[in-house]
């Protein structure tokens, strides 16, 4: 289980859609299967659940959490985009829900149903549909940004 939020899928959907990343689009669900690649199965439970809905239920449980983003986040699109559907949102209430889902319902049909054949991260060896995985991406992005150089 990932702890995938509404926010956090409609952000990535978003951020595939502009990138025209077929291969990312085609993981792009809410159960990935087991591949032969090394990842595991995924199930995302809080795909329906917006981030803002979650924050409050753990305020009312009274169940402490993390406010601070991760500091190897910082700057990186998805947070960008994260705020560019806000915006929307708060325009057009329901729109990443609208944007998301549909995508889901309709969208996805358009895209393999089978994963995409996995490759080696070019840096860690772990498994990723791209030549390098999100993580050592977001990880290069930053070392880049801490050194003062654009990525």
């Amino acid at each position: 289980m990932v702890g995938h939020n509404l926010d956090d899928e409609a952000a990535v959907l978003m951020g595939n859609v502009l990138r025209w990343e077929v291969d990312y689009l085609a993981r792009q669900r809410p159960v990935l299967p087991t591949s032969d690649g090394g990842l595991v199965r995924k199930v995302k439970p809080l795909l329906r659940v917006a981030e803002r809905e979650t924050a409050a239920y753990a305020v009312l449980r009274g169940i402490q959490y993390e406010i601070e983003e991760c500091p190897m986040a910082a700057g990186n699109t998805i947070n960008r985009y994260k705020e560019w559907l806000n915006r929307l949102e708060e325009q057009s209430p329901g729109l990443k829900a609208q944007f998301l889902f549909g995508f889901l319902d309709r969208g996805a049909a358009y895209f393999p149903p089978d994963p995409p054949e996995l490759l080696a991260c070019g840096e860690c060896g772990r498994p990723t549909p791209g030549e390098t995985c999100s993580f050592c991406r977001v990880k290069r992005v930053t070392v880049l940004r801490i050194a003062g150089r654009s990525a």
